[in-house]
């Protein structure tokens, strides 16, 4: 923690450490008003002037608060979640071993699964494919190399990779012999700068392997050509014109729902079970889906229960989410 800003004792000290922690942990203007929220927050509950004296057993109280406070419906679940996200990333910049994550499931603090959840948000293939199209097009008339960088991004995010980490991830400095794609706290574009392993089956390897050989050829770095933020400017602008010239609805973070989706469906098979969708590409109502799965597969309800858990947390680490109800929203 040596030279780290630690003081909480006033407003502007709390406003810069907000600062030192969003971008420690590679975030935006939004994360640094919800982790100054929370400064504010651990400095009326626990009276502390600087975190370094900060202690588990307070981070435990003001978790115990924010729970009963969600409970009595003084502060909304969300409110409540946004302050256990800061409160995380808060730990993780000041480094502490004695200093531990609070699990927002634990304290039985996870959001559920409304009707705006666990609906299909995949892209469809057809569309997955015409703005790749659409991007050699405009690299051809163009010559600007970065609507094909921006293609080879869009195809390895069928590797569970966010927009941001496939522009970001530094593919010459992976090892990919074993299947496996290791993204980095730092320097891949991690959300929350959070490590990772995903597993890759053949055709995702593939996709890692051509856009290798993309920046290999082009003397890149990664895809995302530009600094990040003019990357990501073109990126939107780019889909803007890409939806408005075609009139073809695609979303990057669809893909990651579509590679959550398959997953799901190639799990079961790895089972012996054939085509067994999830609830979001079916639209079942719950109990429906449920019960439509266990009459064709014969299992009870406790057999396919255990095996659906087990499948949802394998494809949740893939996608990198801390919380299982998170990833319950990409298959419902």
């Amino acid at each position: 923690m040596s030279g780290k800003a630690l003081s909480i004792k006033n407003d502007s000290k709390i406003n810069f450490l907000a600062r030192e922690i969003t971008e420690f942990i590679g975030r935006g203007s939004a994360t640094t008003e919800k982790i100054a929220a929370t400064l504010h927050l651990i400095r009326e509950e626990t009276g502390l002037k600087t975190l370094k004296n900060l202690e588990q057993s307070q981070i435990e109280g003001i978790a115990s608060g924010l729970k009963a406070m969600a409970e009595a419906g003084d502060k909304s679940l969300s409110s409540a979640n946004s302050h256990i996200s800061s409160i995380n990333n808060i730990i993780k910049y000041l480094n502490k071993e004695n200093l531990h994550f609070v699990k927002a499931s634990e304290l039985g603090l996870s959001r559920k699964i409304n009707e705006k959840d666990g609906i299909n948000k995949e892209n469809s293939r057809e569309a997955a494919n015409a703005f790749k199209a659409w991007l050699d097009a405009k690299y051809l008339q163009t010559n600007d190399l970065r609507y094909a960088a921006l293609k080879q991004a869009v195809s390895i995010q069928s590797v569970n990779l966010r927009l941001r980490e496939s522009l970001l991830v530094k593919l010459q400095s992976k090892d990919l012999s074993n299947n496996v794609l290791k993204i980095s706290e730092k320097g891949d574009g991690s959300k929350n700068s959070r490590a990772r392993e995903v597993r890759l089956n053949p055709e995702q390897k593939q996709a890692l392997t051509d856009a290798l050989d993309f920046l290999k050829s082009n003397g890149l770095k990664n895809l995302n050509v530009g600094i990040l933020k003019q990357g990501r400017n073109f990126a939107n602008n780019t889909l803007k014109k890409f939806r408005e010239e075609t009139g073809i609805y695609f979303h990057y973070h669809g893909e990651r729902h579509w590679t959550a989706h398959e997953a799901y469906k190639n799990a079961w098979t790895a089972k012996g079970y054939s085509n067994i969708e999830c609830r979001a590409r079916t639209g079942e109502e719950k109990q429906v889906w449920r019960g439509r799965v266990m009459a064709e597969t014969g299992l009870n309800k406790s057999e396919f229960k255990a095996i659906d858990k087990e499948i949802r947390q394998e494809i949740s680490k893939d996608l990198g989410h801390e919380r299982i109800e998170i990833t319950n929203r990409y298959l419902g």
